[in-house]
């Protein structure tokens, strides 16, 4: 995940708390946030596995 998609994420983020975004716009953040979850989950995971195994 780039800067651009970190910060399009935490804008994405604030309008569906304030439940202000669209249908294309909670379709996006959905996107977003798995595409941050797999990369925390490689960067968390990833590193430890390689280093033991």
């Amino acid at each position: 995940m780039n800067t651009d998609e970190f910060e399009r994420l935490n804008f994405l983020s604030e309008k569906a708390l304030n439940e202000t975004a669209t249908d294309p716009e909670l379709k996006e953040f959905s996107h977003l946030l798995n595409s941050w979850n797999s990369s925390v989950e490689l960067n968390l995971f990833g590193g430890f596995y390689n280093e033991h195994h």
